[in-house]
């Protein structure tokens, strides 16, 4: 690799040091996180070890329409990434022949029959009842949504994500697998990343993943949730998609037995695990799971806003930086861990060479595009 590259304009060398100094902070931070919370002795983590864990969990609190509620004047600001549509934006499903009205019947009408169901009477079938529910709402039942020429669609059609069928190591990696994957009762069932012909510009970060737990539900955040969301962040960061970035926002739904779920969203931060997470969301009425359906889906067509390219935290830059030159023994002195500076050195192509081809070669990406592809994750 080498160690020095053509000019590219004036401050281009600061802001790689800084996006580097930056992304290796945040890493750093959130694998501590993600081993802490490993070795937790619990399923559910209690409030009080929130913050001996590095973890900033506070309330998402939503309207009756399943939207942000408005942040007060007085509360400290928390960017929000994911702006969800609300289930009031959700149209009817396009009733076309019997089979689809029977078909749709199957979920709208057998909430409350499921719950004395046998079939359904374990934690394992209450959870994938929820599951296979929202499945079959998002990608294929056909709703006339305000569009030109036909408009008869999936919500998956206008939200950002598309069906995949295999596990991405992209968003959780090989190394992760083992742990998160080591229990029968909690997984990642699918995730989703933003589509690329929908952002010329570059595709954002912003990830989306369902997390199926089998067990009791809990207004605590469980292990799992932690896990997940940290393997995530870690694996967006050391990957090759997100390289002019160092905050990684997630979104998760989570279905809990039951038939509860909630939703969460979460970012890193050099400091900090920022979650948010809603209340349970139930599903054992027509009328309650219906509502919740819909807002599950103004979820997932979310909104990816704000801008996670600029560094979360002030660093400090050489006071004389030549941009026809970079020094990459400096460079690999804001890891303090040997592991990572020896990734950022080593990437596939070299890191520094292809944020350097990025920044040359793209604009930056533009915070207010949609979009989305998903890939499926299987158990």
């Amino acid at each position: 690799m080498p160690t020095s590259f053509p000019t590219l304009g004036f401050g281009a060398g600061e802001r790689v040091v800084a996006n580097l100094q930056a992304r290796s902070q945040v890493i750093a931070n959130v694998e501590n996180i993600y081993r802490d919370v490993e070795l937790y002795p619990s399923a559910n983590i209690h409030p009080t070890s929130y913050k001996f864990l590095g973890i900033d969990c506070r309330p998402l609190e939503l309207d009756e329409d399943g939207k942000h509620l408005e942040t007060p004047a007085s509360d400290p600001p928390s960017p929000i990434f994911f702006e969800p549509q609300g289930a009031a934006w959700v149209p009817d499903v396009c009733e076309t022949d019997p089979q689809v009205t029977a078909a749709l019947r199957e979920i709208t009408d057998e909430w409350e029959n499921a719950k004395n169901d046998p079939l359904v009477r374990s934690l394992h079938s209450q959870v994938w009842y929820v599951f296979l529910g929202l499945e079959r709402m998002f990608f294929q039942f056909r709703r006339e949504f305000d569009l030109q020429g036909d408009g008869e669609s999936p919500p998956q059609t206008l939200g950002k994500c598309q069906n995949g069928s295999t596990i991405v190591p992209s968003v959780i990696a090989d190394r992760f697998y083992p742990a998160i994957w080591g229990s029968m009762r909690c997984s990642p069932a699918a995730a989703f990343v933003p589509k690329e012909l929908l952002y010329p510009k570059g595709t954002p970060p912003h990830t989306l993943i369902h997390i199926l737990i089998e067990q009791e539900p809990s207004e605590m955040l469980t292990r799992a949730e932690v896990m997940i969301l940290t393997a995530t962040m870690i694996t967006r960061l050391e990957g090759e998609d997100c390289l002019e970035y160092d905050t990684i926002p997630v979104m998760a739904i989570t279905i809990f037995g039951q038939m509860k779920a909630r939703v969460i969203e979460a970012h890193c931060t050099p400091q900090v695990l920022v979650i948010k997470k809603t209340d349970l969301l139930d599903f054992s009425t027509n009328k309650v799971a219906n509502k919740n359906m819909d807002i599950l889906l103004g979820f997932m067509c979310a909104d990816l806003v704000e801008n996670a390219t600029e560094p979360t935290v002030p660093t400090e830059t050489p006071k004389v930086c030549n941009t026809d030159t970079v020094d990459l023994g400096n460079m690999l002195t804001m890891d303090q861990s040997p592991r990572k500076a020896g990734k950022v050195k080593t990437a596939r192509g070299g890191t520094l060479r292809r944020m350097f081809q990025k920044m040359k070669m793209s604009p930056r990406v533009d915070p207010e595009a949609e979009g989305g592809h998903s890939q499926r994750m299987g158990q």
